[in-house]
């Protein structure tokens, strides 16, 4: 399935060069006070295409995670993730645009395998850096589901020569269902806040952001990530650096959560993930 998938991403971007971008992400995951996790690696490969007013991009993510030891009589040793995600935007006009995404999700050990999640939404336009965002998910797992609901405001200015972006997010999230494998749901309703803000000079980015309040199967990055697990997170802190140049990027990331592992009810549970983005545009 690897395979597969990676050979499309590749072709496809052959076949539709020009306005066209392939993306390379490897990162370094690390838990502290896990129960069963203890570290591993996540790879990411996109491609984004334009055309007129159309906009596709697909990806595909795998994840590798080093056990501690087994629980629930599940005895295997690494935890293995393949997710794959399309997401489609459409330009109406200058004003508004819409957008819808899907994501598949392969787990070989969690409740969530074989999970769907669909999305919809649209971006206003108000003004000249002022717009505004709102997007509804769906989750489709087997015993449950969920949905979430995305509101997010953005303002962009510049300080002399640095082109700044800044952008308010709420999320509201809701559990339909009772189980998540044996565990039973004690809260069903989730609400977080968030704020980001990115900075260009003369090709040089950088970007820092946190969301606030509990959150748990959060949907992410516009629809093309989300977080299948049940780990009930109150905590995020985002930093990235990098430089963009003609025809390539080169982007460092680093993020940290803090959060609950619910069916182990293991408090104060930290995940760090470094990476690096590679970007080639033609």
């Amino acid at each position: 399935m690897k395979k597969t998938i990676l050979s499309f991403l590749f072709v496809s971007g052959l076949l539709y060069a020009n306005n066209t971008s392939i993306s390379y992400e490897y990162g370094f995951k690390d838990y502290k006070n896990s129960m069963t996790k203890k570290d591993g690696n996540v790879k990411t490969v996109g491609i984004s295409h334009k055309v007129s007013n159309h906009k596709i991009d697909l990806s595909y993510q795998g994840d590798n995670v080093i056990r501690k030891h087994s629980i629930s009589n599940v005895n295997l040793k690494s935890l293995d993730v393949e997710k794959y995600s399309i997401k489609y935007n459409y330009k109406i006009n200058d004003t508004f645009s819409l957008k819808t995404s899907y994501i598949k999700i392969i787990d070989n050990l969690a409740p969530t395998d074989q999970g769907k999640v669909y999305g919809l939404g649209g971006t206003y336009q108000f003004s000249k850096g002022l717009s505004s965002s709102l997007n509804a998910y769906k989750s489709d797992y087997k015993d449950f589901d969920v949905k979430q609901y995305d509101f997010a405001i953005s303002k962009s200015f510049k300080i002399e020569d640095i082109k700044l972006r800044a952008t308010a997010i709420a999320k509201k999230i809701d559990i339909d269902g009772k189980t998540y494998g044996s565990y039973v749901f004690k809260d069903k309703d989730y609400f977080t806040t968030g704020i980001k803000f990115a900075a260009n000079y003369q090709g040089y980015v950088a970007g820092v952001g946190a969301f606030f309040g509990e959150r748990i199967f959060t949907v992410l990055d516009d629809g093309t990530k989300v977080q299948h697990h049940a780990m009930q997170q109150d905590k995020t802190y985002m930093l990235s650096f990098g430089k963009k140049f003609k025809d390539f990027d080169i982007i460092a990331k680093y993020s940290f959560q803090n959060g609950k592992e619910l069916p182990e009810n293991r408090d104060d549970v930290d995940t760090k993930v470094m990476a690096v983005v590679l970007t080639y545009k033609f």
